[in-house]
């Protein structure tokens, strides 16, 4: 009996030391990643924006250009809007790899397959920003 104990108590405390240790850094940069095309495929622009760090956000919101402003929208927003209507044509995600580049940088590749059947490669720079990673840069791949 008391040898089961003993195990039982090893386990817990192998369970809870794992726990403690958290995900590496390549394992949250690739749920941050998984979390912000789950929200533009679930048309959640807002919630997407969130994950961007801010001066990614700022420049993205710099290219997006209206011919005539219809209503007083943040820049935020219409970035939110932008990246809420592109959900729509994602027929298929696969993270491809992920590779930390130092402690506070994570590269992750995703290989995205639209409604048509094209495959687009695009690579993530995810960035430590305090506690929590953040997008800071996408790129595609030719």
């Amino acid at each position: 009996m008391k040898r089961v104990g003993i195990v039982i108590a090893v386990v817990l405390a192998v369970f809870f030391l794992f726990r403690a240790c958290g995900n590496s850094p390549e394992e949250s940069a690739r749920d941050i990643v998984k979390e912000f095309i789950e929200n533009i495929r679930d048309e959640e622009g807002t919630e997407a924006v969130k994950l961007l760090y801010p001066p990614f956000r700022d420049a993205l919101v710099q290219d997006v250009k209206l011919p005539i402003q219809l209503t007083e929208m943040k820049p935020s927003q219409i970035l939110a809007c932008a990246l809420s209507s592109m959900g729509e044509n994602i027929k298929k995600v696969r993270v491809l790899d992920s590779t930390k580049i130092d402690e506070k940088h994570v590269e992750v590749l995703v290989k995205v397959i639209d409604r048509d059947g094209v495959e687009k490669i695009f690579t993530f720079i995810v960035i430590k920003d305090e506690k929590t990673w953040k997008i800071a840069s996408i790129s595609g791949i030719k």
